[in-house]
């Protein structure tokens, strides 16, 4: 299983101390920060097209493991479309170096593109929402462990 909670948190506190707003994940049920925010989610978790498991014994466990693709998107709101773009860049840019090195070597987790800035406002009634956002793929291995079953005997017939 991947370590999801852990790759979580390392990007939420990563976005906030490199943009100086808090990074919440997109709709949560709690409350909204006043001014400037960044919000993530995820989505796209699964296999890559190109790769088969590798299965390993160690001892009486049986381990598959698998590369796998998942996406972060990234969304930074403020009160000026200045802000907004500001904080977004960086965002884009602590997962460009920072944020890269650190997932690589904490979690074994590798940035693999890093998408560029788009304008995603949105009117909601008679207002709008400025925003700006970007996509980020990430790969990393799926690790799933179990217990090896072993053939004690097996009853042998003749026909």
């Amino acid at each position: 299983m991947l370590p999801f909670k852990q790759i979580r948190l390392t990007i939420a506190r990563g976005l906030k101390a490199a943009a100086g707003v808090p990074a919440i994940p997109l709709n949560d049920n709690g409350d909204i920060p006043k001014g400037s925010f960044l919000t993530y989610s995820f989505s796209e978790f699964g296999d890559t097209d190109d790769a088969r498991p590798i299965i390993t014994q160690e001892g009486d466990k049986s381990i598959r493991s698998k590369a796998v693709t998942f996406t972060v998107s990234v969304l930074s709101y403020a009160d000026s479309v200045d802000d907004s773009v500001e904080n977004a860049m960086k965002a884009q840019d602590w997962f460009k170096v920072a944020g890269a090195e650190q997932l690589r070597d904490t979690l074994d987790v590798v940035v693999v593109r890093v998408g560029s800035v788009e304008n995603r406002d949105i009117n909601i009634g008679e207002e709008w929402e400025r925003r700006q956002g970007f996509e980020v793929d990430l790969r990393a291995t799926d690790v799933v462990e179990s217990t090896l079953n072993w053939i004690e005997t097996a009853p042998i017939t003749k026909e």
